[in-house]
């Protein structure tokens, strides 16, 4: 797993580190896009979805892929999303973009240098509730 460390000065003669992991940016990010209009969901994969059911809470990390590096307190993020039906996708990456890079400034000090999002599906808000509906019977009968 990747981390980022900062070297912190010396504060009365004791080395310290910053560090932080992939998982802790990629959970900043899911919560994140989570507040922007127009995006319905973030997608992971099939390990992702599997993992999924045996979680009794939302996974915030799900569909969110980090890369960091460590030399250069930089990350890279990789995004695979359902879009609102009828919204401008163009218009909601740029608001998830300037939403990410204001969180992640705000929390850390590392630099997205790359925001990526691949958009899976479009859906109506109904078809989105549907399928949500859906996914929670096919979990209930498992």
């Amino acid at each position: 797993m990747a981390q980022v460390v900062k070297d912190s000065p010396k504060v009365d003669h004791v080395e310290s580190q910053l560090v932080y992991t992939e998982s802790v940016l990629a959970k900043i990010v899911g919560k994140t896009i989570n507040d922007v209009p127009g995006i319905l969901a973030v997608q992971g994969n099939v390990i992702d979805d599997i993992a999924d059911r045996f979680r009794s809470d939302e996974d915030p990390t799900k569909g969110v892929k980090i890369d960091l590096d460590n030399d250069n307190h930089t990350a890279t993020v990789d995004l695979e999303t359902t879009l609102e039906y009828g919204k401008n996708a163009p218009r909601v990456f740029d608001e998830a973009i300037h939403k990410i890079q204001a969180a992640i400034s705000n929390m850390t000090d590392v630099t997205i240098t790359e925001i990526k999002m691949t958009v899976k599906d479009m859906l109506t808000k109904e078809e989105w509730r549907e399928s949500q509906e859906q996914n929670k019977k096919d979990e209930d009968n498992q």
